[in-house]
């Protein structure tokens, strides 16, 4: 239930980049779907993937006390190993990356990769990190343009773009 460190640097971030069709990748209780819909009036709809059962239940009683006519739609998805099928204008995250206590950068990749094959030419990525998991490399190979926003107490903004 706390709010992470990292995702409260990331929403200043939000007004100028996320428009059309939003998908939250790893949307855990809702706090950057949520933070999205009060900080860009261009979100035509957001949908949230998360593989924790629980914190997806979470999202959608946190969401539901948000005074909004855009459409939410919840998918309980393990984004590393199950394939989307919708193409996204924007993909909005704050990736895993680790398994228990072991720092495992693959997850964070595999959702950049994921992130990459799901957005339409022109579309964007805006994630936060932390500063020394090393995913440029898999962004520049993935993505056109990709510009640091932010290094912050131990955090990276970085927007990608299609």
């Amino acid at each position: 239930g706390e709010i992470d460190k990292g995702s409260a640097l990331l929403v200043p971030h939000m007004s100028g980049i996320l428009f059309g069709k939003v998908a939250d990748f790893g949307a855990g209780w809702g706090y950057l779907s949520s933070q999205a819909l009060q900080h860009s009036s261009k979100i035509q709809q957001i949908d949230l993937y998360e593989a924790d059962f629980e914190a997806l239940e979470a999202a959608k009683t946190n969401l539901a006390k948000i005074n909004t006519t855009t459409p939410l739609s919840y998918f309980w998805h393990d984004i590393t190993s199950e394939k989307i099928t919708e193409i996204y204008d924007t993909v909005i995250m704050n990736p895993p990356f680790h398994e228990g206590r072991v720092t495992e950068p693959g997850l964070g990749q595999a959702f950049i990769a994921a992130a990459a094959s799901r957005l339409k030419p022109g579309g964007r990525l805006l994630l936060v990190a932390n500063r020394q998991l090393p995913y440029e490399i898999t962004l520049k190979q993935l993505f056109r343009n990709v510009i640091p926003l932010g290094d912050a107490s131990g955090f990276k903004i970085i927007e990608a773009r299609k």
